[in-house]
């Protein structure tokens, strides 16, 4: 098994091995990583944390989009303030992913019990 890395967290992989991929669908995560077992849903509420990572990206996303609508195209702010939350929307299928993803491999990395 290889160990963690940034790349596998990047490619929304499995903590664990950088294998299997997290997804199971647009919304939904994989029981377990198919190669190594990998348990990637835990117990009720572990992911409630991941709100705080998603809520962080959603204002980076809205806000780059805001700034870069308003000053750089020279838009309206209703038009800027539109364009930012279609790039928010669009964009938090992988906020979403990337924000429970980082508590597993924050899991995996730091908090892991050694066999």
């Amino acid at each position: 098994m290889r160990p963690w890395s940034i790349s596998s967290l990047l490619r929304l992989r499995c903590p664990a091995c950088g294998a299997d991929s997290f997804r199971a669908g647009l919304y939904s995560t994989a029981k377990a990583c198919a190669r190594c077992g990998q348990a990637f849903e835990r117990e009720s509420g572990f992911f409630a944390g991941a709100i705080y990572p998603f809520y962080a990206g959603a204002v980076l996303v809205g806000g780059a989009m805001l700034a870069g609508s308003c000053w750089g195209l020279g838009w309206s702010l209703e038009a800027g303030l539109v364009a930012a939350g279609l790039a928010v929307l669009l964009a938090s299928p992988w906020l979403f992913w990337y924000s429970r993803l980082s508590f597993l491999h924050t899991d995996h990395r730091f908090f892991r019990e050694e066999a």
